[in-house]
């Protein structure tokens, strides 16, 4: 016989993969997507392009808050729902602005002006529910939106650029609210 224990009867050590707590993928996941799959709820991984300004917006008003940034992307989806159709129109006919046609000489063609020093797009990987990934991709069809992406960028820009104006207002609020110190006189 071998003087190696066999594996039947080794206890597990804290990095071996078979031991779930031990493991850094255990470690690294969120307590929420946790949750959700704790109680059957299937958890699906999505990519989103959008602008590199609005992706720091959207990851230092995350901080800010503080809460995740599916869940700021969900607020902000559901606040800015009764206006998408609107926003989403104004955003989809500034894109064709960028675009002219010309012939070719037999066909017309859409040939896009030259690209300024525009924000570079960034991907954003994010772990939704697939029942919120779902609803989702309805009101990308419901709302003829071209991608969950642009529905988000539409979404997200609005409503974080309603949060700086409440930001500001309320700022401005308390300079006024300020009274005057009576006593502090030179």
């Amino acid at each position: 016989m071998s003087d190696t224990p066999s594996p039947s009867n080794t206890a597990p050590s804290k990095l071996d993969p078979i031991s779930r707590k031990g493991t850094p993928a255990h470690r690294t996941k969120s307590k929420r997507e946790g949750a959700g799959r704790r109680q059957g709820m299937p958890v699906q991984a999505i990519s989103l392009s959008v602008p590199a300004s609005l992706a720091a917006q959207w990851k230092t008003y995350s901080q800010e808050v503080p809460r995740s940034l599916v869940d700021v992307m969900l607020d902000a989806v559901a606040a800015t729902r009764p206006r998408l159709p609107v926003l989403l129109r104004a955003h989809q006919a500034a894109l064709r602005e960028k675009t002219r046609p010309v012939s070719d000489g037999t066909f017309m063609r859409t040939v896009p002006q030259p690209k300024r020093l525009e924000d570079p797009y960034v991907t954003m990987p994010l772990r939704l529910l697939a029942t919120n990934v779902d609803v989702l991709d309805a009101m990308v069809h419901e709302m003829a939106a071209e991608s969950r992406s642009q529905l988000v960028v539409v979404a997200l820009t609005a409503w974080l650029a309603d949060r700086r104006a409440e930001k500001q207002v309320y700022a401005e609020q308390l300079e006024l609210e300020v009274p005057e110190d009576p006593f502090d006189r030179p």
